[in-house]
């Protein structure tokens, strides 16, 4: 049997799943904490399925040395998934090189790039381009650049399948592409335009929103909100992205756990005069003012933590929060406010930008899977939208792939979903396709 191994790469964290081929059943998936991060050790943690064979799910954690580089923890998943695949019925052996079909990749930033990028031994044409694109995505691109090279060097006979976030949103139209300024005087890597995020996981919330209605794709119109430490928003028009909040790069649009989403474009130079120099994060180059954008905005910089659990809950206590003294509940409120705000002003434009023609308000991610209060009084501003508040409040303990309605049945407004994301099989079903196309 062979497999693909899916991988998602973050500044400091690394996601993994094993998937059977061609089912793309999952075999073994896990996450990788704290990588290379200054003063901390990575931690791994893995569960081994064993799927419909009536044995118990193994679970697996390690702690590894304190600063270890990004490849060697990368290394280390690879030993053991090596390690832990033996125990499974499928096989009696697990060499990666062998058994790895395909390493599927996310990559945040591709550019003008509308198909996967297949990269192998042979043709490796595609990796100086996608280091270049490290700019507009520099705490994700460069850590997937380095675990492609990882693979081609340690497991040379695997097919490396890059999946971008912004192939989704490759249908925007110009008018919204377009950013109204001059040429740059030095021509970019890219064209200095809109680009769009999170296009992996808009790409599954589609195809399962339209397993769930019973609509084909190209006749769905959706607003969907992926909510978590990264949030966006995106509209699709017939089954195509027509906005996204994101930008040029993710930092555009709402803000996010850390970062500080939109803002005047001015206010970096006057809070960091140098805002233009490089710093290093994390072991790699990035300009002071987008390393302070990316990590000293957002949630954490108003109330001190980057969690929107606590922040939801200490609004409506009458003490801070004993694991962020900084999180009052006036501070809270402020917080989540913003948020409300920020995300009401993307909802309500795509809303008018459907004229009214929509399926369905989906929320995803992990704010958009567990705030009941958010979901609720969002709901509030949207004519003849009701939640059901029973199904609302339970809170929504969601699976693979599964969809739960919590706006009322016949309701004058628009249907109002929670839907599960997984840009991991999103990869994985995109790397399955590329490997079919080229009889791989």
């Amino acid at each position: 049997m062979q497999t693909i191994l899916a991988v998602n790469c973050g500044s400091s964290s690394i996601k993994f799943k094993l998937f059977t081929l061609p089912n793309l059943d999952t075999l073994i998936y896990g996450q990788a904490s704290n990588v290379a991060s200054k003063g901390s050790k990575p931690s791994i943690k893995l569960t081994v399925h064993h799927g419909t064979t009536g044995a118990q799910d193994d679970h697996a954690s390690e702690e590894e040395e304190e600063n270890m580089p990004y490849e060697d923890v990368f290394e280390r998943i690879v030993a053991l998934v090596e390690e832990k695949a033996t125990t499974l019925k499928q096989f009696e052996q697990f060499k990666a090189d062998d058994v790895i079909k395909a390493v599927s990749h996310r990559v945040v930033h591709g550019g003008t790039e509308t198909e996967p990028m297949l990269i192998s031994q042979e043709h490796q044409e595609g990796l100086q381009k996608l280091d270049d694109l490290s700019d507009f995505a520099p705490l994700h691109n460069h850590r997937a650049v380095q675990v492609v090279k990882f693979c081609l060097k340690h497991l040379p006979k695997t097919y490396q399948i890059l999946c971008f976030d912004t192939l989704f949103h490759s249908t925007l139209p110009a008018h919204i592409y377009t950013y109204p300024i001059t040429a740059p005087k030095k021509e970019p890597a890219i064209p200095l335009r809109k680009y769009g995020a999170h296009g992996l996981s808009y790409a599954y919330i589609l195809r399962t929103m339209s397993e769930h209605l019973k609509k084909n794709p190209e006749h769905l119109n959706l607003i969907m909100c992926h909510l978590g430490s990264g949030a966006s928003v995106c509209v699709v028009k017939n089954g195509k992205s027509f906005d996204t909040s994101m930008g040029l790069t993710p930092l555009e649009g709402l803000p996010g756990g850390t970062r500080t989403g939109s803002i005047d474009p001015a206010l970096i130079f006057h809070h960091t005069p140098d805002a233009s120099e490089k710093v290093e994060f994390n072991g790699l180059p990035v300009s002071k003012g987008e390393m302070i954008m990316n990590k000293e905005g957002g949630l954490q910089a108003i109330a001190g933590t980057s969690n929107f659990g606590a922040i939801a809950s200490t609004m409506s206590s009458s003490k801070p929060d004993t694991k962020a003294p900084q999180l009052t509940p006036e501070i809270a409120k402020l917080a989540y406010d913003i948020f409300l705000d920020r995300l009401l002003n993307f909802v309500g434009a795509y809303l008018l930008k459907l004229k009214g023609n929509i399926d369905a308000i989906v929320f995803s991610g992990g704010i958009g899977e567990r705030s009941i209060d958010l979901r609720r009084d969002l709901a509030t501003y949207i004519d003849g939208c009701e939640i059901d508040e029973e199904i609302n409040s339970k809170g929504v303990n969601t699976g693979n792939g599964d969809v739960v309605e919590i706006s009322q049945k016949g309701g004058k407004g628009p249907r109002m979903f929670v839907c599960f994301t997984d840009e991991e099989t999103q990869t994985a079903m995109m790397t399955l396709e590329v490997l079919e196309q080229k009889n791989l």
